[in-house]
């Protein structure tokens, strides 16, 4: 056993590790810091977890979720208490939560700790009484984004703030990439047409009728043109708006998958078209399989990746032919599944989708620029951000 007495003694707390962005981005942090710190992962419950986090000290709290409000908040209470005695026996010196349910544990059970709240989604603003409550407590506030970053300090007291953009581990991304894929999936993929794939939870956020709106506009120019979904939950209302768009048998819902990366680099083009992002771990990680990329210009995120300046792009109700990808206008309104009401901003999303399934050179040019962008935001440049962040606060 290596010695770990001089080692700065670090907890990464997150509700779970089943799924997710932020649960992605924290099972590699914790793989990223083991070697050179002191590392412990504190879980509210583990049950489906599918992230690796081998060599990490895990703890399970076995609390997880539980009905009611009353039965809400004496979860939350426990939590603290519990995470509260392991800080004082770990000695941690610096304690990082991912998201607001994590990181409301976090501040109430700090000890001698520094204490960092991670905001990963935007979504989490919107409780401004939550967030605030968050803000005053914590030592750090931390953001995936520069705009995220910037927005919080604006609107609420923070001691201290800093971004820390998603690590993507680009060389293991590359091995995945080639794993074989189910014969199913393989058979699908084959079929005539172009693949555009898109990666998320069915959860309305993820914006997915607008992207099967704006493909079935793109088959109406007798254009083949498949939609590959892939991502956990119930994507019924999905599959029954695929049937009513007559693209049943040319959407393929994949269900969450433990290597997406083999799926991403047999399409051709990514589409998101989220109401909002935190930092979109999935464009990065198609970008680095070597897809072109649209999305919408939602509030944080695809801006500053798909841009040397996100600045450049400020307007959400155009479309930028950015540097490392296209941005269209943000899709408005409320969730519709009628397939015969189309959006003004899902007909223009179709017609730039349209351009880049279509145009070789255009995709090529994305699609080169895609693999050069995504190498901005691998591990060596994470690493280096949040070594300096540490040394900053011990």
């Amino acid at each position: 056993m290596p010695d770990m007495t001089k080692k700065t003694k670090i907890m990464l707390i997150v509700p779970m590790l089943d799924q997710g962005g932020l649960e992605r981005v924290c099972a590699l942090t914790a793989q990223l810091l083991k070697t050179a710190y002191e590392v412990h992962l504190v879980v509210f419950n583990t049950e489906g977890m599918i992230y690796d986090v081998s060599g990490v000290h895990l703890i399970d709290l076995q609390l997880g979720a539980v009905p009611g409000k009353l039965g809400k908040v004496l979860n939350v209470l426990k939590r603290v208490k519990r995470v509260k005695q392991l800080k004082k026996e770990l000695d941690i010196q610096i304690s990082y939560s991912f998201g607001q349910t994590a990181n409301i544990v976090n501040v109430l059970s700090k000890v001698n700790d520094v204490t960092w709240a991670g905001i990963r989604g935007y979504g989490a603003l919107e409780d401004k009484q939550e967030m605030r409550f968050v803000c005053k407590r914590a030592d750090r506030m931390v953001s995936c984004t520069k705009v995220m970053e910037a927005d919080i300090a604006a609107e609420f007291t923070v001691k201290s703030s800093a971004t820390l953009y998603n690590p993507c581990n680009l060389e293991e991304i590359k091995q995945f990439a080639k794993e074989e894929i189910l014969p199913e999936f393989e058979a699908f993929l084959q079929r005539p047409g172009k693949t555009v794939v898109s990666m998320g939870r069915a959860h309305d956020v993820k914006g997915f009728w607008h992207l099967m709106k704006s493909i079935s506009l793109i088959r109406q120019k007798k254009h083949d043109v498949k939609l590959m979904l892939i991502g956990a939950g119930d994507f019924d209302e999905y599959k029954e708006l695929a049937k009513k768009l007559h693209m049943e048998q040319d959407v393929l819902f994949t269900g969450v998958q433990k290597n997406p990366f083999a799926l991403l680099a047999r399409a051709d083009v990514y589409a998101l078209t989220s109401d909002s992002e935190g930092f979109p771990n999935a464009l990065i990680e198609a970008m680095a399989c070597g897809l072109p990329c649209v999305s919408v210009n939602c509030k944080t995120g695809p801006a500053e990746i798909l841009q040397d300046d996100y600045q450049k792009s400020e307007n959400p109700n155009k479309v930028y032919h950015g540097d490392y990808g296209v941005l269209t206008p943000i899709l408005k309104g409320a969730k519709n599944l009628n397939p015969d009401e189309i959006t003004e901003e899902e007909k223009v999303f179709a017609e730039e989708l349209e351009m880049l399934l279509i145009d070789d050179n255009m995709r090529a040019g994305y699609q080169n620029k895609a693999v050069k962008r995504a190498a901005d935001f691998g591990m060596e440049a994470y690493v280096k951000e949040i070594e300096r962040l540490i040394a900053e606060d011990t």
